[in-house]
């Protein structure tokens, strides 16, 4: 939208405050006299559930024509509030604030902190009301924001102005700008990836100047990232795209798609700790986000606003296709990892899937996505029997298993590639979508390879199965196995996740202080009574440690008797054994001959690059 209307919004935010957190809001809305209900954005796009942080609003207060005017929350729902607008008056002035939580409260940005002494993030529904009934497309908002002086900053929207800390916005409507957070910071670091048409950026605001280091090897990796991505769809959807990128030890590890940016929170060594960089997956998962999920959307995310319910039943092409597309293909095609590394990936989805999840006697994946809005804030306890999102991780082997099958038709003449380039692809330039619906996705599959594809996502989605869908693994000439060798990326993932994972053997995940974080149900800790909470403090007669407990499993493989533990569950210390002599049982992919390898395909680069990171 371009040009000034007198019907549009305005909105002020003033988010100097980094200390205390509060981030004050002034809104004008254009009204008529009479009864009008204003809306707190609910379902926010890219949560896939009713999460709009409405408890971090406070200090509401409402004025026509100078006067202060009586406001009342609907009684039936929270995020809905009801004022009468008297004769006479034409704007509405609308004040409030929002405050950054000091530290995690549950799922979703609002819920987690956005502000730090030295950089924010300004996600712009959090500050807004506007006619409830309203179409967000259709409105218009002109924005400002009010930074600390000397702070730099970067946002999808370009500013018309900016001068002292104030950022003036250009009139958008109301759904670009809460798809265009604002990230700016003391510390702060801009790197160019792409120039000309379609530019791409990442720009880092960080605690501290060390932490903005990105290494050339890396940057050199987005860099083939754009240009694989642009091989494997084809054509993009965006005129630029940034990667916002809060880097703070009281954030939240997560990351929000935009339609031409990213919202990432992560901790201050996300660049500068190789095991970090080697677990994290986040750039290229949010990247492919722009094709699938903001251009291509599932027809019931495709909302009119923030107040409709999304429906979430196609989530497991939305996050599972990207999982798939994201953080495996595109991340090994461009370098960001090798393929010996991304094979240590899939060995770990497949392990986690296969063995951890005896939730899978109970639930489908299809039903995981569905479910979601109800399981968003579920606890992480007993997750292995809960299966939250699952639609993600296992969605990765269901669509490797797509890719193989289709490549096996053809002779390798073609590939889930050229799904992507025709689902995904398209003559649009500029942001827009276009929602589609399973039997879509379907007719989209059959133009590449018939294959009866309906029945193929009907068994491998919607149905009820005791183990994991690992035929497309086998079919791409690989198999998992289980020994006590280390696996790169499960070793990552433990000093990421502060976490030793004995999931797999013993059948817990326990914190490096003997805390036990999780239990898998049927395991033989489960068997011997162990739960969340319970705290370790010696195991195989060893004082605990993640050393410690290593080595009993290891020693207990050539031993006859139990391994003992020494726990603690509030005021009760006691002894307890688990019979288990089958090692660490560390998942890994190995070579089978006797099939082609059509893995190692899957994940070759489609460019040539001189860069030797590329196997």
């Amino acid at each position: 939208m371009a040009g000034t209307a007198p019907s549009s919004m305005t909105l002020e935010v003033d988010a100097r405050d980094v200390v205390q957190g509060f981030q004050h809001s002034h809104l004008t809305i254009p009204v008529h006299a009479g009864p009008l209900t204003l809306a707190y954005p609910k379902w926010i796009p890219g949560h896939h559930a009713a999460v709009g942080p409405v408890t971090q609003m406070m200090a509401l207060r409402l004025t026509g024509a100078g006067a202060s005017l009586k406001w009342r929350r609907d009684s039936r729902d929270p995020f809905s509030f009801h004022v009468t607008v008297p004769y006479g008056v034409e704007v509405l002035d609308v004040y409030l604030d929002y405050v950054s939580p000091p530290k995690r409260f549950g799922d979703g940005f609002g819920r987690t902190p956005n502000v730090t002494p030295h950089l924010l993030v300004l996600p712009f529904n959090h500050f807004i009301l506007y006619p409830q009934n309203g179409t967000v497309e259709r409105m218009g908002i002109k924005a400002s924001v009010l930074i600390p002086a000397g702070w730099q900053y970067d946002c999808a929207l370009r500013p018309e102005r900016s001068a002292g800390g104030n950022i003036s916005l250009p009139l958008v409507s109301v759904s670009t700008l809460v798809d265009s957070p604002l990230l700016a910071g003391e510390y702060f670091r801009s790197i160019p990836i792409a120039s000309g048409d379609g530019a791409t950026r990442i720009s880092l605001a960080a605690d501290a100047p060390g932490d903005l280091a990105v290494d050339d090897a890396t940057i050199g990796g987005l860099r083939r990232l754009v240009d694989e991505a642009a091989m494997l769809f084809g054509q993009r959807h965006y005129r630029e795209y940034v990667w916002l990128v809060a880097l703070g030890n009281t954030l939240s590890m997560n990351g929000l798609e935009h339609y031409e940016s990213t919202d990432i929170r992560d901790v201050e060594t996300l660049f500068t700790d190789s095991a970090h960089l080697l677990e994290s997956r986040v750039i290229p998962h949010e990247y492919v986000h722009s094709w699938n999920g903001k251009y291509r959307r599932p027809e019931g995310l495709a909302t009119h606003n923030f107040q409709e319910p999304m429906r979430d039943d196609l989530l497991w092409v939305y996050e599972g296709m990207t999982r798939y597309l994201g953080d495996l293909v595109l991340r090994a095609r461009s370098g960001l990892v090798s393929q010996d590394q991304s094979r240590e990936y899939i060995a770990w989805i497949a392990a986690l899937m296969d063995q951890d999840r005896p939730g899978r006697s109970w639930r489908s994946v299809a039903d995981t996505a569905t479910a979601l809005p109800a399981y968003h804030d579920a606890p992480g306890e007993w997750g292995s029997m809960r299966r939250k999102l699952d639609y993600y991780d296992e969605m990765l082997l269901v669509w490797l298993e797509a890719d193989v099958k289709i490549r096996e038709a053809t002779n390798g003449t073609r590939s889930l590639d050229d799904f992507c380039g025709a689902f995904f692809g398209g003559p649009d330039r500029a942001p827009t979508f276009r929602p589609y619906s399973r039997a879509d996705l379907v007719n989209a599959l059959d133009k590449v390879a018939l294959l009866n594809w309906g029945d193929f996502l009907t068994a491998r989605v919607d149905t009820i199965s005791p183990r994991a869908p690992l035929e497309g693994v086998r079919r791409a000439g690989w198999s998992l196995v289980y020994d006590d060798t280390p696996n790169a990326f499960l070793t990552a993932r433990e000093k990421v996740d502060e976490m030793v994972n004995l999931s797999l053997s013993l059948g817990m995940w326990v914190q490096p202080d003997g805390t036990v974080a999780d239990v898998v149900q049927g395991s033989p800790a489960f068997a011997e009574g162990f739960a969340p909470m319970m705290r370790v403090l010696a195991i195989g007669g060893y004082k605990w440690s993640v050393d410690a407990a290593r080595s009993a499993v290891i020693r207990a493989e050539s031993r006859p008797g139990p391994i003992e533990l020494v726990v603690e569950r509030g005021d009760i210390v006691k002894t307890m054994h688990i019979d288990y002599h089958e090692g660490l049982r560390i998942p890994h992919l190995v070579r089978n001959s006797s099939k082609p390898d059509l893995l190692s395909k899957v994940l070759a680069p489609h460019k040539l690059f001189a860069s030797s990171n590329v196997q």
